[in-house]
């Protein structure tokens, strides 16, 4: 029995020894990435005249309390008229969308009228039905960039100017994402959303376009080349995160994904603690999707293809877990090794295995909790300060980001566990810019 034990034991902690050297690598990597964050952003390209013509599509599906803000707020919008066309994609829904979109005079696409078929679920299935109503493979002779945004998304007023300028200096990259800001941090959840974004933004994309890796598509406020979406179909996807497999396409094409830190789009965020985790649980369970399903062609893609730095990035972002989950793994490594060591004291022997690992998993954990004392605190603490007019209040953000990240676990597992299933699309209620319209007289 001891000798069973003593298996069972090494073969434990040699788990967990595995597991925390690889969120040491993903750390480390992660720590000299930031590096690259550091600094004033400053454009690497001149603002031009008004060229590039832009179609926005607004995913919207029962948002009669928002649509209207939105409206309002893109009607502010400073580029030439003959160069943009705005649709709300009123998908689905069965309140006032559709006939707010008409009081206010926004053209507007209502997927209800089934004039074609559905093809996946959510809202890339209504992307897709706007694309096909438009006119799909003949849209990139009007067009040349897809804008994708949410109903409840407000964005700066120069954010076609910004785009615009960045898309031809650049030479015309397939997609470009946009600053995600917030509209909303006043609760403790919807605080650690936003702090999770600034330091993403900064350490994260910006730190990435700044080395000339690829850049993460937000699934909302970016542009894809219309010219490459239809090409590859339009919104044809198969998973609940249609950003993340989009940018997994224009990966595995060996095109390029680019960030632009100067026009923001501000996203509102959940406040209710069951939306955020089913909005998070859906997150996970495409993210992971992607992950598996992408893992074969972007392994083989690392061992036979130029640019393997840019691949083994994109792996660590697919496998990389939640850093919730990553400091989970760090803590209980340090927990076990101490626990086990002076367990095994009180018997007086240590079997040769262990004595070897324990300490090894209690430095590589150690050493791991240096480096998220670093992300978490300082990383945070320096975006705030140079990218947001938020007051730094220590206390509050630092249980905000843990409450957060450490509530993103559940998701994570429940997403593992059901991966395969890309099936059913949980709406995320948004109220925080409400307008309320009287409904009007016939």
């Amino acid at each position: 029995m001891d000798f069973l034990v003593e298996i069972f034991v090494n073969i434990f902690l040699g788990i967990m020894l595995v597991l925390a050297v690889y969120v040491n690598v993903l750390a480390i990597y992660y720590v000299i990435l930031s590096f690259f964050g550091f600094g004033k952003a400053k454009r690497d390209y001149d603002i031009i005249e008004d060229k590039t013509r832009f179609l926005i599509l607004v995913a919207a599906h029962n948002e009669e309390k928002v649509i209207g803000s939105t409206i309002d707020n893109l009607n502010k919008i400073r580029y030439n008229k003959d160069l943009y066309d705005v649709f709300v994609v009123n998908d689905n829904s069965t309140d006032r969308t559709g006939e707010i979109c008409e009081e206010l005079g926004m053209k507007y696409i209502n997927t209800n009228e089934g004039l074609f078929p559905r093809e996946g679920v959510g809202k890339p299935a209504g992307l897709q039905y706007a694309l096909r109503y438009l006119g799909f493979d003949k849209l990139p002779e009007k067009y040349d960039c897809l804008l994708i945004l949410d109903a409840d998304n407000h964005v700066d007023p120069d954010i076609l100017t910004e785009l615009n300028s960045q898309y031809v200096a650049k030479g015309e990259p397939e997609a470009i994402q946009a600053y995600l800001d917030s509209k909303n941090s006043a609760t403790s959840l919807s605080l650690g959303y936003a702090m999770s974004y600034y330091i993403q933004n900064r350490f994260f994309q910006l730190a990435k376009y700044r080395i000339g890796l690829i850049n993460s598509i937000g699934g909302t406020g970016f542009i894809v080349k219309l010219d490459y979406l239809m090409k590859h179909g339009g919104f044809s996807f198969r998973s609940l995160t249609e950003d993340i497999e989009l940018e997994l396409e224009i990966v595995k094409d060996n095109g390029r994904v680019l960030w632009n830190h100067f026009v923001r789009v501000y996203d509102e965020k959940p406040e209710d603690f069951k939306i955020s985790i089913r909005q998070r649980t859906r997150w996970s369970q495409g993210h992971w999707f992607v992950a598996f399903t992408n893992f074969k062609p972007m392994m083989k893609k690392l061992l036979t293809e130029k640019g393997k730095f840019k691949t083994t990035d994109q792996l660590f972002y697919l496998f990389g877990m939640a850093k919730a989950v990553q400091l989970s793994i760090v803590l209980i490594g340090v927990l076990v090794s101490v626990v086990y060591n002076m367990i095994a004291a009180d018997f007086g022997e240590i079997p040769e295995l262990a004595s070897r690992i324990t300490p090894l998993l209690f430095g590589t954990s150690i050493f791991s909790l240096i480096i998220f004392a670093y992300q978490f605190i300082f990383m945070m603490y320096y975006a705030i300060k140079v990218d947001t007019k938020q007051k730094f209040r220590f206390f509050h953000m630092i249980f905000s980001i843990f409450y957060y990240a450490y509530t993103f676990i559940y998701a994570q597992i429940v997403g593992l566990i059901k991966w395969r299933h890309q099936h059913t699309w949980v709406k995320t209620e948004h109220v925080k810019t409400a307008v309320h319209h009287k409904r009007q007289k016939s």
